[in-house]
């Protein structure tokens, strides 16, 4: 059989069972008039004859040709609304695959039960925004699947549940309160805003509404939001813009209308084709950007889905149509984003979006003259219309573009674009925020979810001087000794979990030109000019990044056949100002990074100053342990080798020193193989002793430190033992071995066994 589904003015389903060449009507219920346009799909089962699926809000399946359909969700199931995909195996046909606009589920028992794919991140942002806590929070708004806020940086990586639900619907800007860290404001489809507070879960409908001064509002389906630099004032738009100065309580129109009401493109309540269809995604000549200058705070700009763009210079008193100014930009060009310039009054970047109509151009235009003088900015290069425009408030030169083939930048002012690569993928970039503190870009994607670009420092250092030098190092935010985190689920691949920021003191630097011959690597010096560090340095031109741990050396510990998982880290270095050598061939340049404490640490100085205290002796006498240890394996294994060829009398002391040096050795070290469990020594307590000290930034417990103390005796012990063999046995054997021409017995010294372990 073949099915159509067939929009008409009379929708129905219609069944041929001879290949096409005759008809019949089958079903034109409201489950095959479901939005038409929007759900077309009917499937059928490749292998049970007469059942038939039809995607829609939900999924229905009929199993008498389509004559009767039934919801899977009877049988079971919680899938996200509206289902544009689905697929059924081809020899097994209980497996249903279906893409919606909240994700990919599958089935395995013909839609009585759901599974979800969490791990693809493939999530459609609109917006994004960001709050001021440690670490911070992202906020944004999806395509058809509510809105949201998540942790910028959480233990074990950011998992799904991470993530937050604050709003329901279509998500687009969601921001939090400058102010108050329990509210957040929201909104969903057309216009509908809301404050929510999240420590009760209540929300607010705070939207507009029309009197008796204006028209019925017509607000896009993504309308904006948008708050005052200072987070004091909220505006919106409709085809008006409002101002709230009381957290959307009450609104005051400050606009005229800033579009051009063209009344032949607001037609949406007679007009759609053969089936009416009106969600507000088909609302026009409404206002779509907005945003308030830094400079001036009465100084507004706002662009309309029907091409004006506009400001006031007097907080609305008064408005300015400037769009016949732009030289080159067609009629009716949706402006996608107003960027009020940082540094003068008269400066904005604005981006148009043709693709509506068609037009795939990139158009990018500034002013600096409030809009009596337009010019393009956008390159031969850019592919791609495009969506926003930021410009970096440290650097007036440095710009960053959301295209809809991914993100570009410019060091020039917009003279010339090169597209962010780094990973970046070539997605829609629909919005970006530059944190105030981080420095970091956060990117909302339509595609990819939300990308982080940590600390754009560097390339606002990308000056005409830097560029013409053949090294120049890129200064980089201090690095922040952080709190040791555990955390993470085992969630096998079922979950998507995001990367954190790098846990690693970067350096950052500038090659003019690929550096092909000799080496190329970094070395981190403390204040006494002590190598703790030697890296491997990037090579490529451009922007390269070296990562040092500021951490030292894992503790050297005697070997065995257990492992000391604790002591395979080494403890962070002091806070302070360190010297890189960059090592270019036969050059040298020269830095400095900064290590500094975590501010938002809870431990006083003197516990910090104990916890070091307690841990660099249990780190030095794991070292220690392991130089005591060698010796006496020097004593052991070479005894061992020369008794045979030795008298009686000296064969008796060898075999003492060969057993008194192996007790010792297992006094020492776990010498019995073990899994999880096993046999514990010195080493082994002593090596999980020095992890719990590590791990915990603060004062050791009593019993920590007493129970070091008791170690330390044990070690001392054991090191005045071997002085014994040494001079009981080991001096004695060797001058009689030198009195016979015969090979000693050599003792590792420390200095030996400093230099074999560096």
């Amino acid at each position: 059989s073949v099915y159509a589904l067939i929009e008409a003015e009379e929708t129905a389903l219609y069944r041929s069972k001879d290949a096409g060449n005759s008809w019949k009507k089958v079903n034109k219920t409201r489950v095959i008039n479901e939005r038409p346009f929007y759900f077309g799909n009917i499937v059928a089962d490749p292998i049970k004859k007469n059942r038939v699926y039809k995607p829609g809000f939900n999924i229905s399946v009929s199993d008498d040709g389509g004559k009767h359909f039934r919801g899977t969700a009877v049988e079971g199931g919680d899938i996200h609304p509206d289902i544009h995909a689905l697929y059924i195996g081809t020899k097994d046909n209980n497996l249903l695959y279906i893409g919606t606009d909240g994700g990919v589920f599958v089935s395995r028992d013909k839609g009585s039960s759901w599974s979800m794919f969490r791990n693809l991140p493939v999530s459609q942002f609109y917006h994004v925004s960001a709050d001021m806590q440690t670490p911070y929070n992202v906020y944004g708004g999806l395509q058809d699947n509510n809105s949201w806020y998540g942790p910028s940086e959480s233990a074990g990586g950011i998992t799904n549940s991470d993530w937050k639900k604050v709003g329901f619907g279509d998500g687009f800007y969601a921001y939090p309160d400058r102010f108050d860290k329990n509210i957040v404001y929201w909104q969903w489809q057309g216009g509908q805003y809301a404050r929510s507070d999240i420590s009760t879960g209540e929300f607010k409908s705070i939207k507009p509404y029309k009197d008796e001064t204006t028209d019925d509002l017509r607000f896009n389906w993504n309308a904006p939001l948008i708050f005052s630099n200072d987070g004091k004032r909220m505006y919106v738009g409709a085809q008006y813009l409002y101002i709230s100065e009381n957290k959307g309580d009450t609104w005051k129109r400050i606009s005229p209308d800033l579009t051009t009401n063209d009344k032949s493109r607001q037609q949406q309540a007679t007009t759609g084709g053969l089936t009416l269809d009106n969600s507000t995604a088909e609302n026009h000549c409404s206002i779509i950007t907005i945003n308030e200058s830094p400079v001036d705070k009465n100084i507004i700009w706002a662009g309309t889905d029907d091409g004006n763009i506009q400001f006031t210079s007097d907080g609305g008193k008064s408005w300015h149509n400037v769009t016949a100014n732009i030289y080159g930009l067609p009629a009716k060009t949706w402006c996608s984003y107003v960027d009020p310039g940082h540094f003068k009054k008269g400066v904005c970047y604005a981006t148009f979006d043709g693709h509506q109509n068609n037009d795939m151009k990139a158009y990018v235009f500034k002013t600096e003259d409030f809009g009596k003088t337009w010019t393009s900015l956008a390159g031969n290069n850019i592919p791609i219309f495009c969506n926003i425009i930021k410009q970096d408030f440290v650097n007036p030169d440095l710009l960053f573009l959301g295209t809809e083939f991914g993100l570009y930048t410019s060091i020039d002012n917009g003279k010339n674009w090169a597209r962010f690569k780094s990973n970046f993928p070539k997605v829609s970039v629909k919005d970006m925020v530059i944190h105030p503190r981080e420095n970091d870009l956060i990117v909302a994607t339509h595609g990819r979810g939300i990308l982080i670009i940590d600390d754009i420092e560097p390339l606002r250092q990308l000056t005409p001087e830097v560029l013409n030098s053949d090294l120049a190092f890129l200064k980089t935010k201090p690095y922040y000794i952080e709190t040791s985190q555990r955390g993470g689920s085992f969630s096998g691949d079922d979950e998507y979990r995001g990367s954190n920021p790098s846990d690693a003191a970067i350096i950052t630097y500038y090659l003019k030109k690929r550096h092909v011959f000799g080496d190329m690597h970094a070395e981190i010096y403390d204040k006494n000019n002590k190598l703790l560090a030697k890296l491997p340095a990037g090579k490529r031109k451009g922007i390269n990044k070296v990562s040092w741990y500021v951490r030292m050396k894992p503790p050297k510990v005697p070997a065995s056949p257990q492992l000391v998982g604790f002591a395979m880290q080494g403890p962070t270095v002091l806070p302070g100002t360190y010297k890189v050598v960059l090592v270019k061939g036969k050059k040298t340049y020269n830095s400095e990074i900064e290590i500094k404490l975590n501010p938002n640490s809870k431990h006083s100085d003197a516990d910090r100053q104990v916890r070091l205290e307690n841990l660099m002796k249990s780190y030095n006498l794991l070292e220690k342990l392991a130089f005591l240890d060698k010796q006496l394996l020097d004593m052991r294994n070479q005894s061992k080798e020369i008794k045979p060829t030795m008298s009686k009398r000296y064969a008796k002391k060898l075999s003492e020193l060969i057993k008194i040096s192996g007790k010792l050795h297992k006094r020492l070290v776990a010498t019995k193989k073990g899994n999880i469990t096993g046999e514990e020594q010195i080493r082994e307590k002593l090596g999980e002793l020095y992890g719990f000290i590590l791990f915990y930034e603060g004062k050791p417990t009593d019993s920590q430190i007493n129970r070091l103390q008791g170690l330390e005796k044990e070690i001392f012990g054991i090191e005045n033992d071997i002085k014994t063999l040494k001079t009981k046995y080991v001096q004695p054997i060797n001058s009689y071995l030198q009195k016979t021409n015969k090979k000693q017995i050599i003792i590792t010294t420390k200095e030996q066994f400093d230099k074999e372990n560096k």
